[in-house]
């Protein structure tokens, strides 16, 4: 029988949680150099004493981030089409429909990992090895998805699956940094399905 969480480890994970969100908030205002300690405990209302109890610097809390990326992200939306039964068509359309969804309901997750990998990426800065690999992983995921167009001749013969792949996420971070920029003027529905004309015309015979 599945043992209850204390009120005490309830309370911790709802404190680290809020840690993790605030830094979330403010590397997107004040960019991961600009973001100081004291900036994160004031904005989550904790002491250094506490955040460090969590997170042993503002390194981790940025590599926490990166892993939350990956992990609930990236290897949740290649479980998700890969659990899809179907030709190219649905495999597409399941990635757009959790793409939507993650990125609505998880925003600053999605535009903080977006532009924190534009500050550092080339940056030398230690986590660039774990960006670049998240980021290799997204393309071959998607590469393999338009060699499977191709296979079943939804796809034009002639794309190439490695640089379709790299444009698509491109297309991806800048258009989540768009709405993020522009979420009030912005009918998010009609901004995928828009997208997704754009892509699919491009990418089809």
């Amino acid at each position: 029988m599945r043992q209850l969480a204390s009120p005490k480890t309830l309370q911790s994970k709802e404190t680290s949680h809020r840690i993790l969100t605030q830094a979330m908030r403010i590397f997107l205002e004040k960019g991961y150099h600009g973001t100081s300690i004291d900036d994160i405990t004031q904005a989550a209302g904790v002491t250094k004493g506490a955040l460090y109890w969590h997170f042993k610097s503002k390194e981790e809390l940025l590599k926490k981030i990166v892993e939350e990326f990956e992990r609930r992200f990236l290897d949740g939306l290649i479980q998700a089409v890969k659990d899809v039964r179907g030709d190219i068509h649905d495999k597409f359309g399941k990635y757009f429909r959790y793409n939507a969804a993650f990125s609505y309901y998880n925003r600053e997750l999605c535009v903080s990992f977006t532009t924190l990998a534009a500050e550092l990426v080339g940056a030398h800065h230690g986590t660039e090895p774990q960006f670049r690999r998240i980021y290799k992983k997204y393309q071959t995921f998607l590469s393999r998805l338009i060699r499977q167009g191709k296979k079943e001749k939804i796809f034009k013969k002639e794309i190439d699956p490695d640089l379709a792949a790299l444009i698509i996420i491109a297309f991806h971070d800048g258009i989540l940094i768009r709405w993020f920029m522009n979420q009030n003027e912005i009918d998010g529905e009609a901004y995928v399905q828009t997208f997704r004309k754009i892509m699919l015309k491009g990418l089809m015979v």
